[in-house]
């Protein structure tokens, strides 16, 4: 079926962007539905965009009304057969107008100074037909100067911006940026890499392109430079408070706080998250688990290996940093500390495996709540350090994740139209390392069972130091309203848990004087380890009395420490 689109901006700073879809009706049919996605792949959660949507309408060339009906969220169905038609035609097109105003990586935005157009959420298809090249073509003020996008640039005149793609899916797949913002880039392998970067940035010394360039080169070797694209987009929102990245085919849209660029930590955190999103154009895009494609956009595509899709990148994404020569061993190191300590301070751990975390991604990692630290595990966090685990085992068998990840895109390509499955996995990790690798990886993917993480870092060079803890401990997250204390988290097995404080009460008096946020700052200073204290607190406006013996808080991971440098170095290097 041929489809051509025309999006429309007229007034951006209303926030609103008009759909036009123009075809011709399929031969015999009296019936067409259209749909807008539910959700985007990439992002487990049902978002519902149709729910932006204020009008909607269909008629033919000449312009006489179809009737449709919207049938569900984000479906409506087109029916000829109850058109009052003086004229037939099979000459159709369907409008819609959609409020954009969302600023994530899976969201639109749209105002004065820019816009962000990312496909599921405002292009519709057509259920039950295949999108043959469908065309879409742009148009908004004259003073935006530039529109950056993977998608294939078909315009003919220099004032028109069309562009087509393959299909339905690679169409919605490539986000578009208009306005006027920097843009620069570089070439690999005879391979044109854009850069696109919207938003504000303070005074830094790092050059962006330079590094970006050596982190494509390093993690393309680990794919023989085998380059699945014939262009690729870095599209940056730098916007203060803001983080994440969302995969595409041959693009990637990142957000992260510019101010911060000048920082080291920060910065190297930045082109860690450009590795994660370009990995994944190998790994999710191609690679990929086989429920993951063909999509259903209209509800919950579930799996059990999002632990391949994104813990094992994971784990290679801040390593690609480190083995592109940006970042030191030192920096590498503390970097995987902060991962373990995350992960240690995770009570959830004890209760979701893996595969359970995978599974759940619609209801639980992407819907956080004030219990979820006690009740889950991301399996970005913990699938990255069983990676890192799992390449300590392939090591000892002279082997290592560069042979796992070759050997995941050969089977890729000898199949390209279906993914792999949890066994197809497993049997390649048992064609690298044995049967008792195997075995080793299945129990830390399929069960909560502890990890002997500590033997592991061991046999690469590093060791982990932990320290005990002596002074007072509550145990809970808080968060602030002013300068009043808010309970945020009450975590599972501490004197908070224990004596009965809630999520959601506010902290009024301690031992009879006021509480306010810098007392929940330095609270270990100012309380003892098996002494009572009385917490006067509101709890869904009204005030209760509380009696609370602080703890001593748990063994944290103090360092972890490089003792074979040489040992570590090459069991990291590439």
């Amino acid at each position: 079926m041929q489809i051509h689109y025309l999006v429309q901006i007229d007034k951006p700073e209303q926030h609103h962007v008009k759909v036009t879809l123009q075809f011709k009706r399929p031969e015999g049919k009296t019936k067409l539905s259209v749909f807008l996605p539910s959700w985007s792949p990439g992002s487990y959660l049902m978002r519902e965009y149709a729910r932006h949507i204020r009008w909607f309408s269909a008629s033919q060339g000449n312009g006489e009304i179809l009737f449709h009906e919207q049938k569900a969220k984000g479906v409506w169905e087109i029916d000829w057969g109850l058109s009052d038609l003086k004229t037939p035609q099979n000459d159709c097109q369907v409008s819609y107008e959609i409020y954009c105003k969302d600023l994530t990586v899976r969201t639109s935005h749209v105002d004065a100074s820019h816009a962000f157009l990312h496909g599921p959420s405002f292009i519709m298809g057509v259920l039950g037909e295949t999108l043959e090249n469908p065309t879409i073509e742009f148009r908004f003020p004259s003073a935006w100067s530039k529109l950056s996008t993977a998608l294939k640039d078909i315009s003919l005149e220099r004032s028109k911006f069309l562009y087509t793609a393959r299909n339905y899916d690679e169409l919605i797949d490539s986000p578009v940026e208009i306005g006027c913002h920097e843009t620069d880039g570089f070439e690999y392998q005879g391979k044109s890499h854009h850069i696109a970067s919207y938003g504000e940035i303070y005074p830094h010394k790092q050059n962006l392109k330079e590094d970006i360039k050596k982190v494509v080169e390093t993690v393309a070797k680990h794919f023989r430079e085998e380059l699945p694209y014939e262009n690729y987009l870095f599209l940056n929102h730098f916007v203060p408070k803001l983080f994440g990245g969302l995969e595409h085919l041959n693009s990637t849209a990142l957000h992260f706080d510019g101010r911060k660029l000048g920082n080291r930590k920060d910065y190297l955190n930045y082109l860690s998250l450009v590795g994660h999103e370009y990995f994944h154009l190998w790994n999710v895009k191609r690679i990929r688990p086989r429920e993951l494609g063909p999509f259903d956009y209209l509800n919950e595509n579930y799996t059990t290996l999002l632990w391949l899709a994104e813990g094992m990148t994971s784990f290679v994404d801040d390593l690609f940093v480190y083995r592109s020569g940006i970042s030191t061993l030192e920096e590498y190191v503390d970097i995987v500390k902060g991962n373990f300590d995350t992960f240690f301070a995770t009570p959830g751990r004890r209760y979701h495996s893996l595969e359970q975390s995978s599974f759940n991604a619609w209801v639980k990692l992407y819907r956080p709540d004030e219990n979820s630290k006690n009740s889950s595990v991301s399996y970005y966090l913990k699938g990255g350090l069983v990676f890192m685990v799992l390449h300590g085992l392939l090591l000892k068998k002279n082997k290592s994740i560069n042979d796992l990840l070759l050997a995941l895109w050969d089977d890729f390509k000898q199949r390209p139209e279906k993914g792999i499955t949890k066994q197809g996995v497993y049997a390649l990790v048992e064609q690298l390392g044995g049967n008792d690798v195997r075995e080793a990886f299945t129990t830390m993917v399929e069960t909560t069972q502890d990890i002997d993480f500590e033997t592991s870092l061991k046999t690469m060079g590093l060791e982990m130091r932990w320290q005990e803890n002596a002074g007072p401990w509550l145990g809970v997250d808080w968060e602030f309203a002013g300068e009043r204390a808010l309970v945020k988290t009450v975590i599972q097995d501490s004197p908070a848990y224990k004596y009965g404080l809630n999520a959601g009460d506010e902290i009024l008096f301690l031992n009879g004087l006021r509480f306010f946020k810098e007392d929940a700052d330095k609270l270990a200073s100012l309380v003892m380890v098996d002494k009572s204290y009385e917490l006067i607190i509101s709890r869904l406006g009204k005030c209760e009395r509380i009696e609370i013996v602080f703890g001593k808080g748990p063994r944290t991971l103090k360092e972890i420490v490089i003792v074979d440098r040489p040992l570590a170095e090459k069991c990291f290097k590439f």
